[in-house]
């Protein structure tokens, strides 16, 4: 990893910082722009979400890049789970039991990383 320019002081690619610019007008004037290269996914491309071992910890994760498509469901249907204590049928298969369990969601065309 040390062949990886620091982050802090990766340039972006000719061109594009002009619209990192436009994104992040307070970062004008500093010379760089920060890159990131994070993406959480899970082992199999599909989010985790829901209740945890750890008392009144939930939660959702392993979105890659396609979660805030998905936020304002997993929003309601997290919300009901911490009111109700039940898990509600459609995050049922994102359990994070599943890794345990041998029941892996096969998303990857949802997921867009068939390839």
């Amino acid at each position: 990893m040390d062949d990886l320019p620091d982050a802090g002081h990766a340039e972006l690619p000719p061109g594009r910082q002009p619209h990192a610019l436009e994104l992040f007008p307070s970062s004008s004037g500093h010379g760089c722009c920060a890159v990131g290269r994070l993406c959480d996914l899970s082992p199999d491309y599909s989010p985790i979400l829901g209740q945890t071992e750890v008392e009144n910890f939930h939660v959702s994760a392993g979105w890659g890049t396609y979660g805030f498509k998905a936020a304002p469901i997993v929003g309601k249907t997290l919300a009901e789970l911490v009111a109700t204590g039940r898990q509600p049928e459609l995050i049922e298969p994102f359990r994070l039991e599943r890794f345990y369990e041998d029941r892996l969601v096969s998303e990857l065309a949802a997921a867009a990383v068939s390839h």
